[in-house]
């Protein structure tokens, strides 16, 4: 952002110094006309700083899955499993569509 307004001020100080008049003529091997761009990023680090909190390392959160044991049921296949709403570890809980309750576990 700081860059794309110091280019918009240089587009500007140069337009207006085309419609000031000449420049006054240097003669010789070291006549240069210099525009120079200062690009602080003072303003930018203080701002930053005060909305920079201290980084802290990635936490992956916790995950619930309902695991409901079907082999005990008639014509049961093993186990359904499902995602769950947080809730305590190892309590009962339910899956839609499948008969029975089952255990919570995270992972």
């Amino acid at each position: 952002m700081l860059r794309v307004f110091c280019v918009a001020i240089g587009l500007m100080m140069a337009t207006l110094s085309a419609h000031a008049g000449p420049v006054p003529a240097v003669s010789g091997p070291t006549a240069k006309a210099a525009v120079v761009f200062v690009d602080s990023n003072d303003d930018n680090d203080i701002l930053q700083s005060e909305s920079k909190r201290p980084r802290q390392p990635y936490v992956r959160p916790q995950r619930y899955v309902c695991v409901v044991d079907q082999s005990d049921m008639i014509g049961g296949t093993g186990q359904a499993q499902c995602p769950a709403r947080p809730g305590r570890v190892g309590g009962s809980c339910r899956c839609a569509n499948v008969t029975g309750s089952g255990t919570l576990y995270t992972y």
